[in-house]
């Protein structure tokens, strides 16, 4: 086989993954439409040597799913719909086929036989927002935005009470998940530690308002320490609205996934128990789980696709070096009702009247001690915001 074909295929492909239009791709190649579909639909079959041309000759071994996994697959199916709380998809059947030591066929196939057996239903059309501007973060790269998410208390078997700190790098799709025993700063952040050692330092985290992640309103600018972790290691942290967490939909959505594909599918016997099953759970996500957002892709294999090197937190990483920082910035989205009052970490704020029933972007410059008022990307107020500490 030509090699300089191979790479060509694979050329076309990376391409497709990075976002260009397949009619760009075929034609500034020279190649056909139906020569582009037929490589990009090897490589969506997860075929290993997808690139490489395959055999003429007659097959003669039977390649669908055997028989008995088509069954088990249905009954697993029928069994989810009979389970409350339980998610029914493809994932979740493979999930479960996983925890029986089997090793589960491709998203598709699944999906191919549950068409096949009228059991896909259709989903209804969701609801779509509709008015006010909402400030956005571009994400065009790995690691510009995690969502974090504490999720919790949940009791196991034992009556031990847990939280988990779940955590996405909303780029890839990739997930981190760790377990604390309690809901408190100490915790979490040795959880976030794990997390950026593993997904790597992102550029923006999004919290919700939990006093664990925004600190206590009796003391306003002397940050949690989760925010000085943020900003000692160059993190711009973000707070969504208040009672909004649909503004964190991609981790929101991963709960969902957590809470139903494997909190409540199955009994642990005691944390370490829990412990096991979650890093089982976490890499069978990220090597199983197919996100259209990726084009179908696992978060596993678009992160191969990039090719990018991650900036990972080092491993030795003392907590003690976390103290008040004079620089970086923190990020608010507020949403201004008719007080026309903006509320920061406790403290009340007035804007102007332009403001009333919109969402506004407020950032606090740390090392210039200013509070910026966005709104529509306009800059519209600037309050001086004196730190309480020394330099």
């Amino acid at each position: 086989m030509n090699k300089k074909e191979e790479e060509l295929r694979v050329k076309a492909i990376t391409k497709y993954i990075e976002g260009e239009k397949s009619l760009s791709i075929y034609s500034n190649l020279g190649r056909s439409k139906s020569w582009f579909f037929k490589w990009l639909k090897r490589f969506r079959n997860g075929v290993e040597l997808w690139y490489e041309d395959s055999s003429r000759a007659p097959k003669t071994v039977n390649e669908s799913v055997e028989a008995n996994i088509e069954k088990l697959i249905i009954n697993i199916r029928k069994r989810l719909e009979n389970t409350k709380y339980a998610q029914i998809g493809a994932s979740a059947i493979g999930w479960e086929l996983t925890k029986l030591n089997i090793k589960p066929p491709p998203v598709w196939t699944i999906n191919r036989i549950l068409k096949r057996n009228n059991l896909i239903k259709k989903r209804e059309k969701g609801y779509k927002p509709k008015g006010k501007v909402y400030p956005l973060i571009v994400i065009d790269c790995p690691n510009k935005l995690h969502q974090v998410d504490l999720v919790g208390p949940r009791y196991i078997y034992t009556k031990e009470r847990l939280y988990s700190v779940n955590a996405m790098d909303v780029f890839r799709h990739k997930v981190k998940i760790k377990s604390i025993p309690f809901r408190n700063a100490s915790n979490v952040i040795n959880a976030l530690i794990e997390v950026w050692q593993t997904l790597g330092i992102p550029f923006h985290c999004q919290f919700d308002n939990q006093e664990v992640f925004a600190g206590s309103t009796r003391r306003p600018r002397w940050f949690s320490r989760v925010i000085r972790l943020c900003l000692f290691l160059g993190i711009e942290p973000v707070f969504v609205p208040f009672s909004e967490p649909w503004r964190m939909a991609e981790i929101e959505h991963f709960n969902d996934v957590w809470d139903k594909s494997f909190f409540r599918s199955q009994r642990f016997k005691n944390s370490n128990h829990l412990y096991r099953e979650e890093r089982k759970f976490e890499t069978f996500h990220n090597s199983n789980h197919c996100y259209s957002v990726l084009k179908g892709l696992t978060p596993k294999a678009f992160e191969e696709k990039l090719k990018f090197k991650l900036n990972l937190l080092e491993k030795d990483f003392e907590i003690s070096k976390i103290n008040h920082q004079r620089k970086g910035k923190i990020h608010l989205i507020r949403f201004i009702r008719s007080d026309k009052i903006l509320k920061i970490f406790g403290e009340k704020f007035y804007v102007k009247l332009a403001c009333q029933y919109e969402y506004v972007k407020a950032t606090i410059d740390l090392k210039e001690e200013v509070l910026r008022i966005f709104l529509f990307d306009d800059l519209i107020h600037e309050f001086k915001y004196t730190l309480p500490y020394k330099k």
